[in-house]
């Protein structure tokens, strides 16, 4: 970077102001770096069609698909994915030591750095060893020239060998490590249609077109043989325009990698327009992927939560209507996520982890919506959107903390799921999963006002049906003229006619869905059962609600078994939903 210095200054005051200039150049170097990469725009090229697996994806949701396979959710020196996919492509020798492939599994973290610790030659030959391990403990990062020592070959094989523990942690490293690879990056750049309006047709990648640079030629990309069914012109026109962008790139010239972006963003779909997916559907996908799949929503469900809240406890009716107002904006926000994912995806989005608990948060949102209209004059008013504003905050806090568990990028659903008993069976599972996370919240907020001196009080005969028929919540009579007064129901009861009401429609919901579930696995697998952990644990989480309605029948203080056994369903539930999909292997991936 001494280019920067003229040389003139540089010679004559050398002995002056020697340090002056290196810690210019030390300033400047960096800076230079960071310019280039805010000043680059890759909006047009992450709006560009992409042919994956079958699907037409953005350029900008594959790069964001691709980098996770390798970092995961971590994002490399905070660049966006496309930029990372594009810099390993052209400069490929700054990542070959760069601790970017992340390890999920902590134990086989400690395994590897162990390995390497007992080998004094990698402890020589890995920079910064103990600094670097201790950062891979921490975070998980490491690299490929660290994944390829010798010290750890034994250790790998032998992980490797072990299906049920390790086995899923050494295939994601080797996933990685092979993603890595720019023919492997090149190659999978399928953006050019093919002739004609098949969309079974693989489309060609850049590949196909022009070569990268080996490392012993003039640093000139190699044309390649004119494509059948692309005339001339316009293969080179899409080849001067990748050459361009590579040596641009590599140059660090953000303007001239700007142009050839620009220009293959016009010339790529021209290739065959009438195949080219809709411009507008590939803008949204890469935007609803830069906006963090607009998980963000979390944050308008907890204004909604704290404002309900305050007008539960307090009775402050500014509050609970502020509240109802803000959980339908959040609700109304939700609502345009899941139709955007689903308009971008081709399908309802449940067909995996990620997509099965933000719909379900979605599904408990709208059936609190709908009660909330049925019990509006009653004391049960607000709390059911309270309990939905809690389980949708919850889900989408996960999806937005967590992504390294719940990956959010679209993908082909599996050959099985392609059947109609997908959007029967899996939609009444997972609404019935909300409404049992929200009971529990229910459930929890009487055992909270119990604590706090509440009376044990409980819906009366009749269940929550009884509930509907008071006016509000309180401790006195109100008295309506000259007919006889009516009792207000406490919020003991109030509370406890919510769970009965919530637990009732789950109970329906996930028996409804065990019955329909045994149907779709007669029909996908020829038995209607066979004791896979998900349908084991399914129907676990029925028979503690069959046991809540009959112990309520039983027992003296109604209430609080009440809600104490709605905390359990859901315990169940989720220990369902979280241990059962990511520590244990069985036939059901997600719901």
């Amino acid at each position: 970077m001494m280019f920067l210095i003229p040389s003139g200054i540089f010679r004559s005051r050398r002995d002056a102001f020697a340090l002056i200039i290196l810690l210019v150049v030390t300033a400047v170097t960096p800076a230079r770096a960071s310019d280039f990469v805010s000043e680059v725009d890759l909006q047009p090229l992450e709006g560009l069609a992409i042919h994956t697996e079958g699907r037409l994806n953005s350029f900008g949701s594959y790069a964001n698909a691709l980098m996770y396979e390798i970092s995961g959710s971590r994002k490399i020196d905070g660049r966006a994915p496309t930029y990372t996919y594009l810099d390993m492509l052209f400069r490929p020798s700054v990542y070959e030591d760069a601790d970017v492939i992340y390890v999920k599994n902590k134990l086989v973290r400690k395994m590897m750095i162990d390995a390497l610790r007992k080998s004094p030659s990698s402890m020589a030959r890995i920079e910064n060893f103990d600094a670097r391990m201790a950062d891979f403990q921490k975070v998980g990062l490491t690299s490929g020239s660290i994944l390829a020592d010798p010290a750890l070959i034994e250790l790998m094989g032998r992980l490797k060998s072990d299906l049920i523990r390790t086995n899923k942690d050494v295939t994601s490293m080797e996933i990685a490590s092979r993603v890595m690879n720019p023919s492997f990056l090149l190659g999978q750049m399928k953006l050019i249609p093919p002739s004609g309006d098949s969309l079974d047709v693989p489309w060609r990648s850049i590949s196909s077109l022009m070569l990268l640079p080996s490392e012993d030629d003039d640093m000139s990309l190699r044309p390649q043989p004119t494509l059948d069914g692309l005339d001339r012109e316009t293969q080179d026109r899409i080849a001067n325009a990748w050459h361009a962008l590579f040596t641009s790139w590599t140059s660090g010239d953000s303007v001239g990698v700007n142009a050839a972006i620009a220009q293959l963003a016009i010339v790529v779909p021209s290739v065959n327009p009438t195949l080219y997916p809709s411009e507008s559907r590939l803008s949204w996908e890469s935007w609803y992927f830069r906006n963090h799949q607009l998980t963000r929503i979390w944050l308008v469900y907890m204004l909604s939560l704290i404002l309900l809240l305050l007008g539960l406890v307090y009775r402050w009716r500014w509050a609970r209507w502020s509240g109802m107002t803000v959980f339908f904006v959040a609700l109304a926000l939700q609502t345009f996520a899941v139709g955007l994912r689903w308009y971008i995806s081709g399908r309802w989005p449940n067909s995996n982890m990620y997509e099965a608990v933000t719909t379900a948060a979605w599904f408990g949102s709208v059936g609190a919506l709908g009660l909330e209209f049925f019990v509006r004059r009653t004391g049960m008013k607000s709390i059911f959107a309270l309990s939905a504003a809690t389980a949708s905050m919850v889900a989408l806090m996960a999806a937005y903390y967590l992504p390294a568990y719940m990956n959010p990028n679209i993908s082909n659903m599996m050959p099985v799921l392609n059947d109609i008993w997908l959007y029967i069976h899996t939609n009444a599972i997972i609404f019935s999963y909300c409404l049992i996370f929200m009971a529990a919240v229910s459930g929890g907020l009487y055992i909270v006002n119990r604590m706090f001196g509440g009376a044990p009080a409980y819906a009366k005969a009749g269940g929550a049906a009884s509930v509907l028929l008071s006016t509000g919540a309180g401790a006195s009579d109100v008295s309506t003229g000259g007919s006889a007064p009516v009792r207000r129901a406490r919020l003991g009861e109030v509370l406890d006619g919510v769970s009965m009401l919530l637990m009732e429609l789950s109970f329906v919901l996930l028996w409804a869905g065990l019955v329909m579930g045994a149907i779709w696995a007669d029909h996908s697998w020829g038995r209607p059962w066979g004791w896979d952990p998900k349908e084991v644990f399914a129907l676990e989480t029925f028979i503690v609600f069959a046991v809540l309605i009959h112990v309520r029948m039983k027992v003296q203080d109604k209430g609080l078994w009440t809600a104490w056994l709605c905390v359990l369903g859901a315990a169940v539930m989720l220990f369902n939903w979280i241990v059962i999909n990511f520590v244990i292997t069985g036939l059901h991936s997600y719901a």
